[in-house]
């Protein structure tokens, strides 16, 4: 079972899916909220940025 611990912000170079999308930091934030104005804030600066707010899950094992 994985639990989410959190969301963290990615960059795509192949568009709005998750295909190659690298971590723009180590950061995570504890909500998708966060993150998602974190992205707004980046992209007020880097309109052209492919930016996603993806989940990140810890295993339970």
């Amino acid at each position: 079972m994985n639990a989410l611990i959190g969301f963290v912000l990615l960059v795509s170079a192949c568009g709005h899916d998750y295909c190659d999308a690298l971590p723009v930091s180590e950061r995570i934030y504890a909500t998708k909220g966060e993150c998602e104005q974190v992205l707004k804030a980046i992209h007020l600066r880097r309109p052209e940025a492919v930016l996603l707010c993806g989940e990140v899950h810890r295993s339970e094992n």
